[in-house]
């Protein structure tokens, strides 16, 4: 298998999202706060300004709150629309992504090589990064496989979806770690961090799970 030259940089650039805080009319972006001051009072807002902070307040009639941004996020690139569309359709070939980039207007004859070529070394990829590894000591059939990113932790039992997961938190633009534990250490772990981080939201999808964990 032959691993990308990053053709992370594959065709044209996006043209800067428009994406802006009404307020200030400085640029903002999809991605909640950094800090957000009222975790566990009020829901941590959804765009944030470049460098992490909330968008400005707004006054309305539970008074102050984030404004919502305002214009258009910038277009994925290429390389980023084929990951998010392998997530919803992991069985497609490349000449399904291929059809479906054209039907959505890219221009894949700007890729650097052979379209299909270039599609097929992302989908190899993508199937080679969506897998986590094991590390050593974590032995038996009982893992978990933790990802975190932005506020949010969710634990799985199948390295499948949790590379998955991974990989939807990077594409909404989340620096996100993932590791492999036994239970008894992700027990353990859990419990230092509702203590540490308690504005988090630990979401247990294991089988035998018994919910949710704020």
């Amino acid at each position: 298998m032959t691993t990308p030259r990053h053709d992370h940089n594959p065709g044209p650039a996006t043209e800067p999202g428009t994406l802006r805080c009404p307020e200030c009319g400085t640029a903002a972006r999809p991605v909640p706060p950094a800090d957000w001051p009222l975790a566990g009072f009020a829901v941590r807002p959804g765009a944030s300004h470049l460098d992490g902070t909330p968008l400005c307040p707004v006054y309305g009639p539970h008074g102050a709150q984030p404004a919502e941004p305002v214009g258009v996020p910038a277009r994925l690139t290429t390389w980023q629309a084929v990951r998010q569309s392998w997530l919803a359709h992991p069985d497609w070939t490349a000449a399904d992504h291929l059809a479906w980039l054209d039907g959505e207007g890219y221009d894949t004859d700007l890729l650097d090589g052979d379209p299909g070529e270039v599609i097929g070394r992302w989908l190899a990829e993508h199937r080679r990064t969506a897998r986590l590894t094991v590390p050593p000591g974590v032995t038996g059939e009982a893992r978990v496989y933790v990802v975190a990113g932005g506020d949010m932790v969710a634990v799985f039992d199948n390295p499948d979806a949790a590379g998955a997961q991974r990989m939807v938190m990077e594409a909404a633009g989340l620096d996100t770690i993932a590791s492999v534990m036994t239970p008894a250490q992700w027990d353990t772990a859990r419990e230092v961090l509702a203590a540490e981080h308690p504005h988090l939201v630990i979401t247990d999808v294991r089988h035998d799970a018994t919910g949710q964990t704020p």
